[in-house]
């Protein structure tokens, strides 16, 4: 994995910090995007009532007093309740449908408002993201190992921090179904047009930060960053020879780094790409 940057950026490799931004600081105005896919929900949620038996339920609550009727009552009783809650459910529909939607939108804001995102590539020689992420060629870009314990800390299959996740394209807006145990994907969708990008996330609760820097209005979230984990550092093509003794001498001078290459990317004579 790959992480494009500004020349600036070398406080990475000084600090072991690294940003993992925050949602509303996306350049994107349609990331963590949603519509609620009420029909879907509609549908699970008339099926699950369908499925309940009201008297079972009741006799559960009230041992014995199921047997107190005759068969011919417990038959009435149960047809009658069959309906009952699909009937109830009905009347109070737009009630529950907007309740459902708003719940929803607290989930999403507060789950933004926690959670910070770490963005790679695994592409490390895409000329439109040395241009774009990397001061048009004169950053650099950092290698990262994968399979380092960094990316590895998720603690259970259920928790959605802690590992690499790739970023689906697609033209439509996510659509979520609130009883899905899949809803957290649409942090996960971007329009295609960003396809180019071929990017992976990993996220992290807001809390996990070391250090908050405040910048053109916005405040960034760094996190630690192990030098093991950190596999090479590839110079862009129009990197500056100050940028390059930069990195050149935070590798020298710390031993955690002594597995660290310094590469430089150099234009392609005959096609449009960069080499290293």
């Amino acid at each position: 994995m790959y992480k494009y940057l500004p020349p600036e950026r070398v406080d990475i490799l000084e600090n072991n910090l690294i940003c993992f931004n925050n949602p509303v600081n996306f350049n994107d105005p349609f990331e963590f995007s949603t519509s609620i896919n009420l029909h879907t929900f509609d549908k699970k949620l008339i099926n699950m009532l369908d499925g309940v038996n009201l008297l079972e339920e009741f006799s559960k609550q009230n041992p014995g007093l199921l047997d107190m009727l005759d068969k011919a009552s417990k038959e009435v009783i149960t047809k009658q309740s069959e309906s009952l809650l699909t009937q109830l459910y009905e009347q109070r529909k737009q009630n529950i449908s907007d309740f459902v939607h708003n719940q929803f939108q607290l989930f999403n804001t507060h789950f933004i408002s926690t959670t910070r995102v770490l963005s790679l590539s695994e592409d490390p020689k895409n000329i439109l993201m040395w241009g774009h992420y990397a001061q048009s060629h004169t950053g650099f870009v950092i290698e990262l190992d994968q399979s380092h314990e960094f990316f590895k800390q998720r603690r259970s299959a259920k928790d959605e921090y802690g590992f690499l996740r790739q970023v689906i394209y697609q033209d439509d807006l996510p659509n979520t179904d609130p009883l899905s145990s899949l809803h957290v994907n649409h942090f996960l969708v971007k329009s295609t047009c960003w396809k180019y990008e071929q990017e992976w996330r990993m996220l992290l609760p807001e809390f996990y930060s070391e250090k908050k820097l405040e910048a053109n209005g916005k405040i960034f979230d760094l996190f630690h960053l192990p030098s093991k984990a950190i596999k090479n550092i590839i110079l862009g093509c129009k990197a500056t020879n100050d940028l390059e003794h930069k990195l050149a001498f935070i590798l020298a001078n710390r031993k955690d780094y002594s597995h660290v290459k310094l590469l430089k990317a150099i234009r392609s004579t005959t096609k449009f790409e960069v080499l290293f």
